[in-house]
């Protein structure tokens, strides 16, 4: 059983718009990725900062339970919004989604769940750098996101450098999501403008 936090609460910044709610063939960010978690996860936790019924109208036809909630300190990173979501998550595997990569590829999950074993986390490397979003956790150790977090560290590399963690290279990954889309995040408005030209 594995639960997912969906961070959705950035400000965008170089966007200049809510990344949750860019459209892509007619879908928003937002919905492309709640399709695809609801194909392996039972549970998804939307983080956000907007008003719960923008986010909820997404989530219809979901299948998936779906908890919508606020970040505890409004733009303060992705550590804020997983210290926000702990709460709520009942499962022993959370998988960490961020809203600004709309071609997650589902197909990832089971195979880090299979990957994760005694490790506390499963990190991608990806051309060349660690990718500690769009990948699966213990949820015991989000625990330790928590505790730095309430010391003042918003830094995700602090929290993971803390972690039992199992790299998965590039080739790896490739395997299953060959151009790398789930971690592609789309930031700027040259990147929104690429992806538009993208084929799928």
């Amino acid at each position: 059983m594995i639960s997912c936090i969906l961070l959705a609460g950035g400000q965008s910044k170089r966007m200049g718009k809510d990344k949750a709610f860019l459209t892509f063939k007619d879908k928003t960010f937002l919905r492309w990725i709640l399709e695809a978690l609801e194909k392996q996860c039972n549970q998804i936790i939307i983080v956000g900062n907007k008003e719960k019924e923008l986010y909820k109208k997404q989530t219809e036809g979901i299948k998936t339970s779906i908890e919508v909630i606020k970040d505890i300190y409004p733009y303060q990173g992705p550590l804020n919004g997983i210290v926000s979501a702990l709460e709520f998550i009942p499962y022993k595997h959370t998988f960490i989604a961020s809203c600004d990569t709309p071609l997650i590829n589902h197909k990832l999950i089971p195979f880090f769940y299979e990957k994760i074993d005694n490790y506390e986390a499963v990190i991608p490397v990806v051309k060349n750098r660690y990718q500690p979003l769009n990948t699966l956790y213990k949820t015991d150790a989000l625990y330790k996101a928590k505790e730095i977090f309430i010391h003042g560290n918003r830094s995700m590399f602090s929290f993971i450098n803390r972690l039992n963690l199992q790299y998965i290279p590039e080739e790896e990954i490739t395997n299953l999501d060959k151009h790398l889309y789930t971690y592609w995040s789309i930031n700027t408005p040259k990147d929104y403008t690429d992806l538009t030209k993208i084929e799928i």
